[in-house]
């Protein structure tokens, strides 16, 4: 991958970690520990720009990754996500004048619970909804609320299976899993046509968040472009999107950026890049930390983590790499219980099945979920300490 930055070619890029062997696919189920210890793998080189804060993995390729029905990455299950999705929904509706109608198009659309979420909010002005992921599990063209979902990227080519020219479009933590950002919103602009009249949303994780609360645990192979809000900004611009803008939202983890595809272009103004050197060493002082604090937690009973994505992967390798203080990983979603990690080979289990266990100390992969989780534990009497990872 490239070594000046990819959003605004500053050729002087910084080392922010190690060169280090991690799993490819975060999210991928795994049916044995044995089969999830064998997981393929790649290099993470992070790299971040001096001049936008943009961070990219400079070791990543792509052909390493399989997206499939195997990827589980649905975050539903949580009702504090889900008031999340719905909010971002009012937003993607309200970006219409009253009463139009709305044509919509989702590029990543997953199982498609965001459009759900849209249509829900949207009501009778939906008009049509379309999406494009190649995890689409169902029958093709066919999706939930009336959508049509094709198990396929949307690019020019796929362009042609859209039943009407959409006028809302939007991509959902999709951008930070390609290594080529601008040309890829480059090629939705011309995909869409020279008379599209549309607003495009983007939701992408925050690297400023990530770099100011030392998140180690949010950097992992499949994100392997990863942006600030002025990094954000740049890309859209460059592909050829008129004053995009973008804001903080779910705690400040995530960037929603909108943009349009038409009109006079205003100027932009965005917060300064974030000091990527000053981050170059955390990595060694998070492994440090953390690894101390698991080790002592197994001191006093059995432990387990709680968040069953990308963050828990990456968090048992870095703070458990041999395997031998963290007993299990506790996730609310059915598709992942009983499944395994990728790399650690640890078993995902049910909250109730964690108290059976008789977890004393449970490391909390998000913040966001700490007070959802607490409920949680409480509801089912389970008599554990739970330690957010923050």
């Amino acid at each position: 991958m490239y070594v000046s930055c990819p959003i605004c070619e500053e050729t002087q890029g910084i080392a922010m970690n190690a060169s280090t062997e991690v799993p490819v696919m975060m999210n991928r189920v795994y049916t044995s520990s044995e089969s999830a210890r064998a997981a393929r793998r790649g290099l993470l080189e992070l790299l971040g720009c001096r001049a936008c804060g943009f961070v990219w993995n400079r070791a990543f390729q792509a052909d390493l990754l399989a997206y499939d029905s195997y990827y589980e990455n649905d975050q539903t299950h949580s009702q504090a996500f889900v008031e999340h999705l719905r909010a971002r929904a009012r937003d993607v509706v309200a970006a219409l004048p009253a009463g139009e109608k709305l044509y919509y198009l989702e590029i990543g659309c997953g199982q498609g619970r965001f459009m759900v979420e849209v249509a829900n909010v949207a009501g009778r002005r939906l008009a049509s909804a379309e999406g494009f992921d190649p995890a689409w599990r169902g029958q093709d063209a066919a999706g939930p609320a009336g959508s049509r979902i094709h198990k396929a990227y949307f690019d020019a080519g796929t362009a042609k299976f859209l039943a009407c020219q959409p006028n809302i479009v939007a991509s959902r933590h999709t951008i930070e899993h390609v290594p080529d950002p601008v040309p890829f919103l480059t090629a939705v602009r011309k995909a869409l046509g020279p008379a599209a009249r549309a607003r495009i949303f983007v939701e992408t994780p925050c690297v400023s968040w990530i770099l100011k609360h030392q998140a180690m645990q949010d950097f992992f192979y499949e994100h392997c472009s990863l942006f600030t809000a002025r990094a954000l900004v740049l890309a859209l611009h460059k592909a050829g999107f008129c004053s995009p803008r973008v804001r903080h939202v779910f705690g400040g983890q995530y960037l929603w950026a909108d943009a349009a595809t038409d009109g006079e272009d205003e100027a932009f103004e965005t917060e300064p890049a974030c000091d990527v050197a000053a981050f170059a060493q955390a990595s060694t002082r998070f492994a440090t930390h953390w690894r101390a604090q698991v080790r002592a937690a197994a001191a006093q009973g059995p432990v387990a983590l709680w968040g069953a994505g990308a963050k828990g992967v990456t968090f048992a390798l870095i703070a458990d790499p041999k395997n031998r203080f963290i007993d299990c990983v506790v996730d609310i979603n059915p598709s992942k219980q009983n499944h395994h990690l990728a790399g650690s080979g640890l078993k995902v289990v049910a909250p109730k099945d964690a108290a059976r266990f008789g977890a004393r100390t449970i490391f909390v992969m998000n913040p966001n979920y700490l007070e959802e989780i607490a409920g949680t534990v409480a509801d089912i009497g389970m008599n554990a300490r739970l330690i957010p990872i923050n």
